[in-house]
């Protein structure tokens, strides 16, 4: 009788120590998780702060060369329409001065000619010397010709131009925002696959979830170097 009692007593310790070692061995594999995804939530926090700071640089970089290239385009088109206006009233002048010559008025014709514009009296003077009367291949006027230049139309065109790069650079901004605000989202994931690793029953899950948490994290670091940084 006392023999059974003992068997029963070793079968039975012998069933709690196999308990305590399975409850141990799973123990250490929480904890073990619990550290990893520590670990890697911690990186994935900074790189997804670091990742909306640099969008957010972005976004303003992009609101100041959009500004500018506002301001240019305004500009550019405000010169066009004074060079516009210039230009009419040249073409107004220089009518007159070709009916009083055609007219043989020279006093009104010297009158006028010594009004001209700077702009207008070097092209005419290029225009008279191609001998429009005589040669059919001369330019029609003086507008035409390479000597007319005006000061706003020039000042247009480079506001023109500086609009343009403006618009680029605001284009760029845009985009590398848009890219940081992207990889905020792959961090995003990262964040809930390492906060879903150790709350399944299953081992192999676990190791799952977190190695695919430490992997999407380091492909999204890998895209994240390549990037400009503010």
């Amino acid at each position: 009788m006392e023999q059974e009692q003992s068997k029963r007593k070793d079968a039975t310790g012998s069933f709690g120590d196999r308990i305590l070692s399975v409850e141990t061995e799973v123990s250490r594999f929480d904890r073990w998780v619990e550290f990893a995804a520590a670990i890697v939530l911690s990186l994935a926090t900074v790189a997804t702060a670091w990742a909306g700071y640099q969008a957010a640089l972005w976004g303003g970089e992009q609101t100041q060369h959009s500004a500018a290239a506002n301001v240019a385009y305004v500009q550019s088109a405000k010169m066009s329409n004074q060079a516009l206006q210039m230009t009419s009233l040249h073409a107004n002048l220089f009518v007159a001065w070709a009916s009083a010559v055609s007219g043989e008025n020279s006093e009104l014709a010297d009158f006028l000619y010594a009004r001209f514009p700077a702009e207008l009296k070097v092209a005419t003077d290029a225009w008279v010397a191609t001998k429009p009367l005589q040669n059919p291949d001369a330019p029609p006027t003086p507008f035409v010709m390479a000597e007319y230049q005006l000061v706003q139309n020039t000042q247009a065109t480079e506001l023109q131009q500086q609009a343009e790069t403006e618009a680029e650079f605001a284009n760029r901004a845009n985009e590398i925002s848009d890219r940081y605000v992207l990889l905020t989202v792959i961090f995003a994931s990262v964040l809930f696959f390492g906060g879903i690793s150790g709350k399944f029953q299953s081992k192999s899950v676990d190791i799952a979830m977190l190695t695919l948490a430490a992997v999407v994290f380091l492909i999204g670091v890998g895209i994240l170097v390549t990037y400009p940084v503010q």
